[in-house]
């Protein structure tokens, strides 16, 4: 249900700062031990996420080298601990570049020098929790961190600074640059290493979208204030500004249960293979945790009961059926979340025209909502909810001809967050025929 939650303190933090009790010890940096870095995963941007060790004469000293640390190892030695996903070769191919370029990296290493610009913040939703265990080495103090270090931004700035050669670049080292040519996930070129042969040029097929507004409920349902301005506000913004060949609405008491099946059979119907379709939802949803499952609540729902409600099961059948390269599902509703459970990964972004090429010839089966298994606000900004706010200003904003959901998302995170007690999510929904590829906005 769409209501106020009860608001709780969120902090953004740069890292998250962990402690251990075991780990095998490696060589000393600049009179601090550290630890092996360990890869925890890659992000969709390329960027691979990192746990770090540092010391020093106290916390704060610590965690600050455990961030030189991490960008040391990607720069010079590669990440070869912890899971297989990040790159194993370092940027740095040249044997004793620290030595050769020691002033380079005194600066680029020094208390507040640049290294901080390639280290961002790890999403809280994912970071792990603190626990008490601290080592002691002598009078040091040893500390872990989560961070995500910009691997592909990090190399740019080797490439520029004349560390590493650039593709353009008259050199000796041919070993050096086949390897290069060789690197995949968080390299240079996210996008080697997809098992893509060979790239076909975008077919694009007809736009489709269903969008659904409810504020007028009745029974034991409350009547909600911004859902419908929410929804007629997405239609006159595709309409406006995006690609968009077919629009179907549903708002207030059209919107019953069977009409929105009767909507969804349309599209399983008449919905080609080149097509897209974008389904927007915004209304109560509910979770019901006896049978672990969440509904959208239709127009027409006026008790508790189940019977009357669209299950998110429902909703990933009719998704499966739908047979558009790509389908994106947005819904503002409570407990939206619960229809993506499972883990899935995807394309990691690269703003080119090969990068949309790939995810627009990829199926994919996605959604972004307004909270995972969490109440959601109607209320927000501007007669919006604080989701639905951020949702149209970023598509309004958009300069690009091309914007796919990745971008969309990454854009709407954080501000919905930050003013807010909800955290957006976005992910494929299992099992409904997601092959890593992205719904593109097209510009008109």
């Amino acid at each position: 249900m769409k209501s106020l939650p009860t608001f709780t303190l969120a902090c953004l933090l740069v890292a998250s700062t962990i402690h251990f009790t075991s780990c095998d010890p490696q060589k000393k940096i600049a009179g601090n031990y550290t630890y092996e870095t360990e890869c925890m995963g890659v992000e969709m941007d390329g960027s691979q996420t990192l746990k770090a060790w540092g010391s020093g004469k106290n916390r704060w000293d610590a965690v600050d080298q455990a961030k030189k640390n991490a960008i040391r190892d990607v720069l010079f030695k590669g990440i070869r601990h912890g899971k297989t996903e990040c790159e194993v070769k370092p940027v740095i191919f040249e044997v004793n570049a620290q030595e050769k370029y020691e002033d380079y990296f005194n600066k680029f290493f020094a208390d507040g020098g640049e290294y901080k610009n390639y280290i961002s913040m790890k999403d809280e939703s994912v970071m792990p929790k603190i626990t008490k265990d601290r080592k002691g080495a002598g009078s040091e103090v040893t500390e872990g961190v989560i961070v995500r270090v910009l691997r592909s931004e990090l190399k740019k700035k080797m490439i520029a600074d004349k560390i590493v050669p650039g593709a353009n670049t008259s050199t000796t080292q041919g070993a050096v640059k086949k390897e290069e040519e060789n690197l995949s996930r968080g390299s240079g070129d996210p996008l080697k290493g997809l098992n893509v042969s060979q790239v076909k040029p975008m077919t694009i097929g007809n736009y489709y979208a269903l969008i659904i507004g409810i504020d007028n409920y009745k029974g034991t349902w409350a009547k909600l204030k911004n859902a419908v301005s929410d929804a007629k506000a997405v239609e006159a913004l595709l309409k406006s500004k995006y690609k968009l060949d077919v629009c179907k609405t549903l708002y207030n008491e059209s919107a019953t249960r069977t009409a929105i099946i009767s909507e969804l059979e349309w599209l399983q119907q008449n919905v080609k293979k080149d097509d897209n379709v974008l389904i927007y939802y915004s209304g109560h949803g509910e979770y019901k945790k006896e049978n672990e499952k969440g509904y959208w609540v239709p127009a027409d729902a006026a008790t508790n009961s189940v019977a009357g409600y669209i299950s998110n099961n429902d909703l990933q059948s009719f998704l499966t059926g739908i047979k558009s390269t790509h389908t994106l599902l947005v819904s503002d509703a409570c407990f939206s979340g619960d229809v993506m459970r499972g883990n899935t990964i995807s394309t990691p972004f690269e703003d080119s025209q090969k990068y949309y090429d790939i995810v627009h010839g990829k199926a994919s089966r996605q959604a972004i909502t307004s909270g995972s298994i969490e109440p959601v606000m109607d209320g927000g900004k501007d007669g919006h909810s604080i989701f639905t706010y951020y949702f149209l200003k970023t598509l309004s904003d958009n300069t690009n001809k091309y914007f796919d959901s990745s971008q969309l998302y990454e854009q709407i995170k954080i501000p919905v967050v930050n003013n807010s007690d909800q955290t957006p999510q976005f992910n494929a929904i299992k099992n409904t025929g997601d092959e890593g590829g992205q719904f593109i906005f097209i510009k008109k």
